[in-house]
């Protein structure tokens, strides 16, 4: 399965560069995320990882694979109990009046979670749009702007 959504942020690359160099920031948006712990010494670059721990308590390790600063990001599962695979890619792309940041993630189930492609294939497209809504509230709130 595959879901993409888009937000503009006003706010500048560097701003929501700032935000996402943070993995703890992912709880901040992803409602899925209760928390993230870092498995990785150094910053967020190509070969961090990190584990999520959603909600109910289950936990997915991550990697993050692939990264330019201010363009893009890619971060691949490395590791879950649900899924086969699974990779999400976010772009950052400068427009007039912010940043478009763009999310694609690209997921498959284990067969034994087969029985919930149907209500996954309903919720997500949604799910993503509004999680992409918090993440613009997320980077504003860590980001105000000052008004002259």
């Amino acid at each position: 399965m595959r879901f993409r959504a888009e937000v503009v942020v006003p706010r500048t690359s560097s701003e929501v560069a700032a935000f996402f160099d943070n993995p703890h920031n992912l709880a901040r948006w992803d409602r899925s995320v209760a928390r993230v712990e870092i498995r990785s010494a150094g910053p967020a670059a190509i070969g961090f990882t990190f584990d999520t721990v959603a909600p109910s308590g289950m936990r997915m390790t991550y990697r993050i694979t692939a990264h330019e600063a201010e363009r893009h990001t890619t971060v691949e599962l490395v590791s879950s109990a649900m899924f086969k695979s699974a990779v999400w890619y976010m772009r950052y792309d400068p427009v007039p009046g912010g940043v478009r940041i763009g999310c694609a993630v690209q997921f498959r189930l284990r067969a034994r979670y087969a029985l919930l492609v149907i209500p996954l294939l309903l919720m997500s497209r949604s799910a993503l749009h509004r999680d992409l809504k918090q993440l613009k509230d997320a980077i504003e709130g860590a980001h105000p702007r000052v008004v002259n």
